[in-house]
């Protein structure tokens, strides 16, 4: 179990999101019992069990004020797992400033794929009670504490959990600087978040530099084996280089009549064993297990003289595809499904579309815009880049967009 703590403490500090102090862990009945033998077999100080109601125990990585009013929220709503960490900088300053001017008072409101996707939005909690954490909770897995605290809940382990805390993060992230940008842009100079925006500057993580000397290993692969050592290494890099956070994104490589793809929910610094192989031209069972954007990357390998696909979440780029002025469009609530108009960031076009297929999937907008451009970027859900051999050309890329997209929202608000 201890273990377990620890490698998620870990990942929170390597991720670059975990603020003051050591996160708060807990783990439900459910995961208690996959453990429970070996907490029993060690004096484990760090680790702390407490009873619960009658469905059992509730087990914590300290001892904190909070746990026993999180083990009856959880139990209550069902949940088996809960982190609650305060955001490192420049995340827990962000944050703050989004509680403070919260349009509705007690939710912010981003409007970026993952928070559609995973969180709904970020519900803000003044007091923590049982009822307020209950009611925040009942249709979200996700709530906003006093001080710029995150507590993130999942109904099945911890990885979920840090997806959903990982994904809050993003999504303040983004949701600042796209305020920061309209309010710019209606105010004036002295726009409201200025001293906050000039606080943290100097606190955001550098893009690494763009440059065409190789940094992953050169092309092209046929070898299995060297093709799935390119996919990790291309992983890891992209995680690295802070172009996405771990667990969102994936990867492809088309070699012959095959598609090396990552599987769904892995995450991009950790892709042994998370590869899967599958033809390109007809179904397999494989397909039920690999990312939820392989329509977009099949069709990639079938129309497009590339090889190699990265699919990255870079902030910068995600901020400025939502970055529109038709502020009367009629079309303004569909804008991440469907968006009538061509947009371009210089040389590279602005897309819409949904995770997967059907009528509005990225299938239908990605695909040709990757083949005739070698990238897309996707209207508040992040870029995708290719490479004609190996992922070197895809990595450059997409260090380049998000080069661009920055400097353009800096040079936009006059900094």
């Amino acid at each position: 179990m201890n273990d377990s703590f620890s490698h998620y403490s870990n990942k929170l500090v390597r991720a670059g999101l975990a603020g003051v102090g050591v996160p708060l862990l807990g783990f439900g009945e459910e995961l208690v019992a996959r453990n429970r033998q070996d907490s029993m077999n060690k004096d484990d100080s760090s680790t702390v069990v407490m009873p619960g109601d009658e469905k059992g125990l509730y087990t914590w990585n300290r001892e904190d004020p909070l746990t026993g009013l999180l083990t009856k929220v959880d139990e209550r709503l069902d949940r088996r797992a809960i982190l609650y960490c305060q955001p490192a900088e420049p995340y827990h300053s962000m944050l703050l400033h989004l509680i403070e001017t919260a349009d509705s008072g007690d939710v912010i409101h981003p409007q970026d794929f993952e928070t559609r996707i995973f969180l709904k939005d970020l519900p803000i909690l003044k007091d923590i009670t049982e009822a307020g954490l209950l009611a925040a909770l009942k249709d979200r897995r996700c709530v906003v504490i006093p001080g710029g605290g995150v507590i993130a809940t999942a109904k099945k382990d911890m990885e979920t959990a840090f997806v959903i805390y990982s994904a809050a993060c993003f999504a303040v992230f983004v949701k600042f600087f796209s305020d920061t940008l309209r309010q710019r842009q209606l105010s004036g100079p002295s726009w409201k978040g200025r001293a906050v925006l000039e606080a943290i500057i100097g606190r955001l993580d550098p893009i690494p530099p763009v440059t065409a000397v190789p940094t992953l290993s050169s092309g092209p692969r046929e070898d299995e084996a060297d093709i799935r050592a390119a996919m990790v290494a291309a992983g890891k890099r992209t995680v690295a280089d802070r172009l996405v956070d771990a667990n969102f994104g994936n990867i492809s490589y088309r070699r012959g009549e095959d598609l090396f793809i990552t599987r769904k929910g892995s995450a991009l610094d950790a892709l042994t064993d998370k590869i899967i192989r599958i033809p390109l031209a007809g179904p397999a069972d494989a397909v039920a297990i690999a990312s939820t954007e392989l329509p977009a990357h099949r069709l990639i390998a079938l129309t497009a003289p590339y090889r190699a696909v990265l699919h990255g979440h870079p902030k910068f780029s995600v901020i400025m595809s939502m970055a529109c002025g038709e502020e009367d469009c009629p079309d303004k609530s569909e804008c991440h499904r469907f968006c009538p108009r061509e947009r371009w960031i210089q040389d590279i076009p602005v897309v819409s579309g949904e995770a997967g297929a059907g009528p509005f999937g990225l299938c239908n907008t990605v695909p040709a815009a990757v083949r005739d451009h070698g990238a897309a970027i996707v209207y508040g859900h992040g870029v995708f880049t290719a490479g004609a051999q190996d992922f070197n050309e895809a990595l450059q890329r997409l260090r380049q967009i998000e080069k661009t997209c920055r400097d353009l929202f800096f040079r936009t608000i006059g900094f």
